[in-house]
């Protein structure tokens, strides 16, 4: 199997340019080291506002838990004084009996709101990492857009200096000269729009990882497809249906507290004192009448709750076995895609540019000739970065569908 590595290297040409083709991940710096991938996505998401809210409400569940499972009814004291004929002292306790199960269907619903807050957390997780990863294959295809877009407004200013020098000693036409100006104002609105792109994709990703960074790592090559490189999950261990059978729990819980609710719980109390001289002891034994309030209609509300929470249930995974399908469908095809242009197409684009430049200069194409061979070197190369790219956002989507990009993460060595 093709392991998977990360390397330390300086920035270069696009992948497909350099002839750069092992399926591998690396952490490129401007000739700086940098952390692999590994540990810059460990690094951001320690301490991330969205996983700190995620534990947050995780510990506010577990707490609701406890509460939930300690008992419903504290003692009362009762302290009584009358001043009259006679006077009247009298001290006493009650005490509510939870004689219907009350505390045990609360603890149960507890439990089940500890497990939607761990797999929620688990959710908040996943998501960041992908948008992480995400944010950063965007950057990356933006940034080598906006350096191919400055190497072509470089070579199309060098064309049109030396158009201008030809036109001058009468060796080209006005039509020539326009036509290298005209290339030249294109080239410019073109880095005009990679430099805006790239703009929002580093805004992007700042936002996301929560900083600024003058080095990012970068994906280089592809993801692995040898076998084993994911291991699909089985549906039941997605951390979306875990959430999902949480809400069904809780709501089957829930039906249980309303029934427990409609059973009223007796009040047993204990009273001593004095009245003059006298010695009182007095038991007192109460309980509700559930007459004008029977409870029935929490208990048919708690039923269609749980019936709304299994039918949600079936969609869920319903709409996750199709995203499965669909994203492992998307990377096969992108990754097909590129291993074809790699085998075809992947041709040394920087090397052909040189080619081109020799030529014009020694006279052997013409002016139009060249542009036309130079706008499509940059146009390939635009449409490999732009395929790449495309490749691992497919890659990305389907090991967050599968629940794997913590695994892939821990994988790179």
């Amino acid at each position: 199997m093709i392991q998977m590595r990360y390397a330390l290297l300086g920035v270069a040409a696009f992948g497909v340019v350099t002839g750069i083709g092992d399926r591998s991940v690396a952490a490129v710096a401007d000739g700086v080291s940098r952390p692999v991938l590994t540990e810059f996505i460990y690094q951001t998401t320690e301490g991330h506002p969205s996983l700190l809210a995620a534990e947050a409400a995780l510990r506010a569940a577990r707490a609701r838990a406890r509460g939930r499972a300690k008992p419903l009814y504290n003692p009362e004291l009762e302290v009584g004084y009358e001043s009259a004929e006679v006077t009247t002292k009298e001290i006493g306790i009650s005490q509510a009996f939870d004689w219907s199960g009350k505390r045990g269907a609360r603890a149960a619903v507890g439990r089940a709101e500890v497990q939607g807050a761990e797999a929620q957390y688990e959710l908040a997780v996943k998501f960041l990492q992908t948008q992480i990863l995400q944010a950063l294959a965007s950057f990356q295809a933006a940034r080598q857009e906006r350096a191919l877009a400055g190497e072509r407004v470089t070579l199309n200013e060098k064309f049109l200096s030396l158009t201008e020098r030809r036109s001058h000693a009468g060796d080209v036409t006005r039509s020539e000269l326009l036509t290298a100006e005209l290339a030249l104002a294109e080239a410019k609105a073109t880095l005009f729009e990679a430099a805006n792109a790239l703009s929002i994709a580093e805004e992007q990703l700042i936002a996301v990882a929560g900083e600024r960074r003058q080095i990012w790592p970068q994906l280089t090559g592809a993801p692995p497809t040898t076998a084993g490189s994911t291991v699909e999950a089985s549906i039941e261990d997605l951390a979306e249906i875990r959430l999902a059978l949480a809400q069904t729990e809780i709501s089957r819980a829930q039906i249980r507290v309303a029934k427990t609710d409609r059973i009223p719980d007796p009040t047993v109390g204990l009273r001593v004192g004095e009245e003059g001289r006298s010695t009182l002891v007095g038991l007192s034994i109460s309980m509700p009448i559930p007459i004008r309030n029977s409870y029935r209609s929490e208990v048919v509300a708690a039923g269609a709750d749980l019936a709304q929470a299994q039918q949600g249930y079936f969609y869920l995974r319903q709409q996750i076995s199709a995203r499965l399908e669909a994203t492992k469908s998307r990377f096969l095809a992108a990754d097909e895609a590129w291993r074809s242009w790699q085998a075809g197409g992947a041709a040394p684009l920087e090397e052909q540019r040189i080619l081109l430049g020799e030529l014009l200069n020694a006279r052997e194409i013409g002016a139009l000739d060249y542009l036309i061979q130079l706008n499509q070197t940059f146009a390939t190369e635009t449409a490999s970065i732009e395929l790449n790219e495309r490749l691992w956002t497919a890659w990305f989507d389907w090991q967050d569908a599968n629940g794997s990009t913590r695994e892939w993460l821990e994988k790179i060595q």
